[in-house]
């Protein structure tokens, strides 16, 4: 849309606004960044992801939270094992990862548990692969963990933090991806913070991709126990400014 120049009494009337009051008119008037490649807002139903694997009778259903707005419930019920959602969808079609992209993913999760479990996220892999998931998101003795695994089988630790039920967190997870065995690497924010691995570096590097890739997110494993994922501002795209 073109930009329109400003009449003498427009251009009046703003000179007459403090300056904060015009600062907040410029913020409510100016849109919102959209994700490069998606978002996965909870009010566009479940026809945003590219399928959904929910062991009944679990559920992916939307909620209203006060602050946020309507929001992604992931129910895993005690005795179930598995609640997630697969991929996404862009312009109504399951969208591909390719091999030398870089891919970041951002989203807040709020768990009803941090009891362990075995992925909040999963970078999972598909078809002819030789690592099932390269990279993981779990809880294990109640910190929020990355574990990343490699094509010889050696799973690696590479960063944690404490993480309390029924608080909200900002991740947002970067993935360079590669099928060469430390051609691709891991970035991690946590509330709009870098975090260091346990190598020391901010670039953890290894293999990260297969045959085929999707991220998913929910709740998996943790089967004795009822744990409910909340999930918010689902995005992706291709560089961290496009998910924070």
């Amino acid at each position: 849309m073109p930009i329109r120049p400003m009449t003498p009494r427009t251009r009046t009337l703003w000179s007459a606004l403090p300056v904060g009051s015009a600062v907040g008119i410029l913020a409510l008037a100016w849109p919102a960044q959209a994700a490069s490649i998606w978002t996965g807002d909870a009010s566009g139903g479940t026809g945003v992801f590219g399928l959904l694997n929910c062991d009944a009778p679990g559920s992916i259903t939307t909620t209203n939270d006060a602050q946020r707005g309507t929001i992604w419930k992931y129910s895993k019920p005690s005795g179930s094992n598995r609640c997630e959602s697969h991929g996404i969808k862009v312009d109504g079609a399951k969208y591909t990862f390719q091999n030398g992209k870089t891919y970041w993913f951002g989203w807040s999760s709020k768990l009803s548990s941090t009891v362990d479990n075995n992925a909040n996220f999963q970078w999972k892999s598909y078809g002819d692969h030789v690592q099932n998931w390269p990279v993981v998101l779990k809880m294990i003795s109640g910190r929020a963990t990355v574990i990343q695994r490699q094509p010889d089988g050696k799973v690696y630790t590479i960063w944690s933090a404490p993480v309390s039920a029924g608080q909200w967190n900002r991740y947002a997870i970067g993935l360079h991806l590669s099928d060469a065995t430390k051609g691709g690497w891991v970035e991690l924010y946590l509330n709009g913070k870098r975090q260091t691995f346990s190598d020391g570096t901010t670039q953890w590097a290894c293999r990260t991709f297969d045959s085929s890739n999707d991220p998913k997110w929910g709740t998996y494993g943790a089967q004795g126990s009822n744990v409910i994922n909340y999930i918010d501002d689902l995005k992706a795209g291709t560089t961290y400014n496009d998910v924070d």
